[in-house]
């Protein structure tokens, strides 16, 4: 009879468990998850900022591999009860419009020990304006057979009107690399160290005559070139030709690497973490900010931290239009360089010398085709890696008077 089957069938069940492993399931007890809630703060941002109606709080275990997402209420208030202890990142981020311009708002609290129930964390937040130019795609890690001459960063117009590249810069933070070592900036009595980034290398696009001799129409992009040259010919394993690219890093004082006379060369602002014989930012990841300098800078000062030699150029953090934090690996994102203002979050492709590279993810497209793309300042969210870089993927347009339309 059925009843007959079912019997056998839960003493096969049972006679195939060892006596050890019932002892083992008795060890086991029900993981007790603990209430914890966030307060957003934005006192210290402008009242002429609009507010979000809400905001997304996320509770990243990175060890675990657990995420949580939750949403505020208008007051900027959320309560969960469904976190298993252990050490989280508690990102927050918003966003309003106004004017024409979109606000983004974001903080973070990194490696918080959440282990007791009811705990809140109050997270202050920042405001920053979207940027018109923006950091598209960056292919940092290099290619097979240890190359690493192919680096390229591309600039987009994600804004609807013209943009002029005339002395826009990019510049690498130090440390160079993502570290757990923490750097305590001294700028001199009077100044907050928050206010600046620290950077060690700074090129900037020539800026002469009227500061129009570059313009980049919306939905068009620029590539700045490690080595204008392509990459295909001198590596068959390089996914790029940057032959055709618009700017390069080229150093005058070496001659090891040919100078492309269709780009233009870039200054070399400063050089404090650069050697060789060309500007290369480490395979692991940089962290990279764009930024139009509203006065005149030199290498002649620099600034260190705290018991350290090590040189950098402090840049307000006012002049930044965009950042972006690039790490190796999951492992090293709370690890950041970058305020988090700039960039909440951090992307990677996860090892190095794969030819693959990290680029921004499609907001929308427009009538028109022209595409915008996410700029929320979390590079967590805001990107994706690709398993090939590509120069001007998507089919971003080249401005009339690159190399790359003759």
């Amino acid at each position: 009879t059925s009843m007959k089957k079912i019997i056998i069938l839960a003493a096969l069940i049972f006679a195939a468990v060892s006596c050890g492993s019932i002892n083992d399931l008795k060890d086991i007890k029900e993981i007790q998850k603990v209430t914890t809630n966030v307060n957003v703060v934005t006192s210290s941002i402008s009242a002429e900022i609009p507010r979000p109606d809400s905001y997304t709080v996320k509770f990243i275990n990175y060890d675990e591999k657990l995420e949580i997402v939750k949403t505020t209420d208008a007051s900027g208030k959320v309560s969960t009860s469904d976190i298993v202890p252990g050490v989280y990142t508690i990102t927050v981020q918003g966003e309003s419009a106004k004017g024409g311009f979109t606000y983004y708002f974001s903080g973070s609290e990194t490696n918080t020990s959440i282990v007791s129930d009811n705990k809140s964390y109050n997270i202050e937040l920042t405001a920053s304006k979207a940027g018109a130019l923006i950091l598209k795609e960056i292919y940092f890690n290099g290619s097979t057979g240890y190359y690493f001459k192919d680096q390229f960063y591309e600039i987009y117009n994600n804004s609807n009107e013209v943009q002029y590249a005339d002395g826009l810069c990019i510049a690498t933070l130090m440390p160079a690399t993502a570290t757990t070592t923490t750097y305590q900036w001294e700028v001199g009595e009077g100044k907050n160290p928050d206010d600046y980034i620290y950077c060690g290398a700074v090129w900037q696009i020539p800026a002469e005559g009227n500061g129009k001799n570059y313009p980049v129409a919306p939905g068009e992009s620029i590539i700045i070139a490690q080595i204008a040259q392509n990459h295909t010919v001198i590596k068959p394993t390089s996914p790029v030709d940057l032959s055709k690219a618009e700017f390069e890093t080229f150093i005058k004082t070496q001659t090891v690497n040919p100078d492309n006379p269709e780009s233009v060369n870039m200054t070399l602002k400063i050089d404090f973490n650069v050697f060789g014989t060309q500007w290369l930012v480490t395979v692991f990841g940089g962290a990279y900010v764009l930024f139009m300098p509203e006065a005149d800078f030199d290498n002649a000062t620099w600034v260190q931290p705290k018991g350290n030699a090590t040189k950098a150029k402090e840049i307000p953090i006012d002049w930044v239009t965009d950042g972006v934090e690039l790490v190796n690996n999951a492992t090293k994102v709370t690890q950041k360089r970058m305020p988090s203002s700039l960039d909440a979050g951090a992307t990677y492709t996860g090892a190095a010398y794969t030819g693959k590279s990290v680029s921004r993810k499609i907001k929308s497209t427009m009538p028109d085709g022209r595409i915008v793309y996410m700029d929320t300042n979390n590079s967590s969210e805001d990107f994706q890696v690709n398993s090939k870089a590509v120069v001007r993927r998507n089919n971003a347009g080249a401005p009339s008077w690159s190399p790359a339309s003759k």
